[in-house]
């Protein structure tokens, strides 16, 4: 007998990552029936899992045929709050334009 419901955390491993309108575009259902889902507030159907292990199944499968499976271990989600990008510095502009022929000389 096949279980009415998946397991929540078997279905947040496949739907990480995913806005909750990306997803419920690819399992065909609502917006809100997907964010509901997400978080817990009502059981995905078991097919909603199935899907989305085949998918991700596909997905390593042609990485592996393509050749870059060993590439995709190392890629991960990485949130804001994690990095710290340093702050960019606003480029100088020259106060004066230069002739073309002052920078053939120099």
């Amino acid at each position: 007998m096949v279980a009415q419901h998946a397991n929540f955390h078997e279905f947040s491993h496949y739907a990480s990552g995913l806005p909750p309108q990306a997803l419920a575009r690819f399992l065909r259902c609502s917006p809100a029936t997907a964010r509901a889902w997400q978080t817990g507030r009502r059981p995905a159907p078991w097919w909603a899992v199935a899907v989305l292990r085949l998918d991700h199944i596909e997905r390593m499968d042609m990485a592996r045929q393509m050749g870059y499976a060993h590439a995709l271990k190392r890629f991960g989600v990485v949130r804001g709050e994690v990095i710290e990008f340093p702050m960019r510095q606003p480029r100088t502009l020259p106060l004066a334009p230069v002739a073309v022929g002052e920078l053939m000389q120099a």
